[in-house]
């Protein structure tokens, strides 16, 4: 989820107040529609009820130059703020005792541990292009969007199916003690064996194969050498090339038992994607994904962070079109058979992030957790079909 081009230089948005913002009724029905397709293949979503619109805006230039206006309803935003005003108590976590009740205990901020060299990649592993020519990240092939011809996509259920195997191992890795290199690796290890490249590694010069971000850090965590504890949000973001395709999925887990808190904001974040997720079918304008978002976190009370978002995929790795995770103006109909990825983050605190001095990690401001689910999917004329 990489910021769109311009956003390094537009004014801080503005939030107007609204005219009449009318509390928004909690989407039913996402859960049960969501269904497994036939041999455990790629999810497929049935169309789903229009999404309210936003009451007030405020704008943002969008990268191909024209205003996306980002909403934000006045009731909301008062509900936002009264809801982190009764969680003061930053960087703390709350950790169940045995036999019922809780205990406060301080959480320290992540830091940077000891960056390991990136594991080698097999020789037969065929590498995406801007492996051997970096410049070729960006250019006339991501600029456009395309539909998938059928050959492509059953290449993109392809590496879906061994990205979402990928994350599957990667839940399997997340216990306190472990390191986030340690996890790397052997992710690393289990996509090269089964013929894919992980395409972080190297991207834009990314030093590893996997994005492993915690509590407070947003995405583009770098994995190192410390170790997970018990109540960690571990949020892994591992993105596939085979075949000529990529594949994007991202999860969090809470590492140990938790706390209360942790696992309320890793539900909501999952609901918020599934939500946007049932709302994607061809036609259908793009803003209903934020809208579905924005309506889960203005409901219990979370930030959602609005400079990162969805983007394009297939044979390149990024690109158009960008899709937005809060209310915005943004009416670009969906075209049926393109793909895309959704990658909603939510924020216990506000939204507002900082870059770390490695320049990759991205973590809120105010030191509060996060999480992000993320699914490449495809779009067909009456929903969607999840590759990942």
């Amino acid at each position: 989820a990489l910021p769109p081009r311009s956003c390094a230089r537009s004014p801080p948005m503005v939030v107007a107040a609204a005219a009449a913002a009318a509390a928004a009724a909690p989407l039913g029905g996402v859960f049960g529609a969501i269904r497994a397709g036939s041999n455990g293949g790629p999810l497929v979503l049935p169309r789903p009820a229009p999404q309210p619109s936003a009451a007030a805006a405020s704008s943002l230039r969008g990268a191909a130059g024209r205003s996306i206006l980002l909403a934000a309803p006045a009731a909301a935003v008062a509900a936002a703020a009264a809801h982190r005003g009764r969680r003061r108590r930053r960087c703390d976590v709350t950790s169940l005792a045995a036999g019922g009740g809780a205990t406060a205990t301080r959480r320290a901020p992540v830091r940077k541990g000891k960056v390991a060299p990136a594991q080698p990649v097999p020789d037969h592993i065929v590498r995406p292009p801007y492996v051997a020519e970096p410049e070729l990240v960006k250019g006339w092939w991501n600029m456009r969007i395309q539909e998938k011809s059928p050959e492509d996509l059953e290449k993109m259920r392809a590496v879906g199916r061994l990205a979402r195997r990928t994350l599957d191992l990667a839940q399997t890795l997340i216990l306190p003690g472990r390191t986030t290199e340690e996890m790397d690796r052997e992710l690393h290890t289990f996509m090269c064996d089964n013929g894919a490249y992980p395409s972080d590694l190297l991207y834009k010069g990314f030093p590893k194969s996997a994005m492993i971000s915690i509590n407070e850090v947003i995405c583009h965590g770098i994995p190192d050498d410390r170790p997970l504890e018990d109540g960690d949000l571990v949020n892994v973001d591992v993105t596939l090339y085979m075949n000529g395709f990529h594949a994007d999925t991202a999860r969090t887990w809470v590492c140990g038992e938790g706390d209360a808190d942790g696992h309320r904001l890793v539900n909501a974040t999952r609901e918020a994607l599934e939500s946007a997720i049932a709302t994607v079918r061809a036609g259908a304008p793009l803003n209903r994904i934020g809208n579905a978002v924005a309506t889960v976190a203005e409901r219990e009370g979370y930030g959602v962070v609005k400079t990162l978002v969805g983007h394009g995929i297939g044979e390149f790795f990024h690109g158009v079109p960008q899709v937005y995770h809060c209310r915005t103006s943004d009416k670009r109909p969906m075209l049926e058979g393109t793909t895309f990825t959704i990658e909603p983050v939510l924020c216990e605190g506000a939204p507002d992030w900082i870059t770390w001095d490695d320049g990759w990690t991205n973590a809120t401001k105010d030191g509060e957790r996060c999480a992000q689910f993320e699914h490449t999917l495809c779009v067909t004329k009456d929903g969607c079909e999840i590759l990942t």
